[in-house]
């Protein structure tokens, strides 16, 4: 495993360690994975400085303890070389998003994790690849991981508990593992598998769902419910089969569909984070596109607005920008200062994470995302985005609510058919 893939694993387990009250016997991969969020989140792709009270409001909104955990986390960061401290603030050495998780494995292996944590990692990536039973991949933990046989319960038991994994009984013996990475690669055969379990009528509603994401990148959750009915929408949705993301702002939630490979083509990592961006990045621009004003700072002709920001130039002044890129700002991604340009002056914006901007950028020149895309996305700003893993998990869990079986002809014949 590489360390850009170890490092998504484990900034994934961490975002689940969150959850639970306790992460004991996972501490060094909670501790990687936190220095690691608030690395991606000071971060930028050039090397920049952030003072104290930013640094506070980032690690903030990374879900960070600024009085327990952050201190903790600048020392770990700094042991390893990747920011200076001062007594003003941190500057960080010109790390952009890949580099970041490579640095988070690094933090990782540096810890030296028991063999446990390790190994909650390689059950996350098999489960990843296709569904597998506890029984066939059990013999292949202890071995690769010299762990006795109670050991390898108790990280069946934790992985399911906190989350690493999703599990569905099979039997009083059997269970299935899998996750919502199933579908960011190797997706072809995935998908015709999962159209193989499925009655003709649901293979129809399905194939055109999916054309339709092809074509238009991304459309609203009520248009995809509508087309595949509230049953099988959401059988494929607790599966991982489409991401969902949700934009929010003081008045309304709205969701919105992706394909978990829409930028698999501009990236080989199966990287939560970096997609996440770059999906928030999207929804916010196209929201500019579709629902500001004149006025206030209507986006006419974005690919020459992020060609811009992907250069380094910054962009405005516009009143738009103060107040529609709040999620982007708190994630690092961007940057909004007062500036003068051409005359005019008031807020200005400059993209602080190249490789994000490149993605977006891509998705929107072949995604078709320009004209389709978030045509729901409320009518005010934007001020929250939950990505697709969070919402996966809570469709998740009402599925299981439901019926529990009513993912299990699926994961089977994806675990034993479809070329996998």
């Amino acid at each position: 495993m590489d360390k850009k893939t170890q490092g998504s694993w484990l900034v994934h387990h961490t975002n689940k360690l969150q959850g639970v009250t306790n992460q004991v016997g996972y501490e060094k991969t909670f501790l990687a994975g936190k220095a690691g969020i608030l690395l991606s989140a000071v971060s930028a792709s050039r090397q920049i400085t952030v003072n104290n009270e930013k640094l506070g409001v980032l690690a903030q909104a990374a879900n960070i303890n600024t009085t327990f955990e952050l201190p903790k986390l600048l020392d770990v960061l700094e042991q390893q070389q990747l920011i200076d401290r001062s007594p003003n603030g941190i500057a960080v050495l010109g790390v952009t998003t890949s580099t970041a998780l490579e640095r988070t494995s690094d933090i990782f292996e540096f810890l030296s994790p028991r063999a446990q944590e390790i190994a909650a990692i390689r059950l996350a990536e098999r489960a990843s690849i296709s569904p597998v039973l506890t029984k066939d991949v059990a013999e292949e933990l202890a071995d690769t991981f010299r762990l006795v046989k109670n050991d390898v319960d108790r990280l069946f038991t934790d992985s399911e508990s906190i989350g690493f994994v999703d599990t569905e009984r099979l039997g009083l013996n059997d269970t299935l593992l899998f996750n919502g990475n199933l579908f960011r690669r190797e997706t072809t055969e995935k998908i015709k598998a999962v159209l193989d379990s499925l009655k003709p009528a649901e293979q129809l509603a399905l194939t055109e769902l999916t054309e339709t994401l092809r074509k238009r990148a991304c459309v609203s959750t009520d248009y995809g419910m509508k087309v595949l009915g509230e049953p099988l929408f959401q059988k494929v949705t607790a599966v991982g089969l489409f991401d969902i993301s949700v934009v929010s702002n003081s008045t309304e939630d709205v969701g919105f569909m992706t394909l978990p490979s829409a930028f698999s083509k501009f990236s080989s990592s199966m990287v939560d984070d970096a997609f996440d961006l770059a999906k928030a990045f999207v929804s916010s621009v196209t929201y500019g596109m579709t629902k500001s004003s004149w006025a206030r700072g209507q986006i006419q002709m974005v690919d020459v607005l992020l060609s811009a920001l992907v250069r380094g130039e910054s962009v405005g002044p516009v009143r738009a920008i103060a107040e529609d890129y709040k999620v982007l700002e708190l994630k690092g991604v961007v940057e909004v200062k007062e500036g003068t340009k051409n005359g005019r002056t008031g807020p200005m914006l400059r993209l602080l994470k190249t490789d994000v901007g490149e993605l977006a950028l891509q998705a929107i020149r072949q995604g078709d995302v320009s004209e389709h895309s978030l045509n729901a996305l409320p009518t005010a700003a934007v001020t929250t985005f939950n990505g697709p893993e969070t919402n996966r998990e809570k469709v998740r869990r009402t599925q299981t609510k439901v019926s529990p079986q009513a993912t299990n002809d699926m994961l089977s014949i994806l675990r034993k058919g479809g070329g996998l």
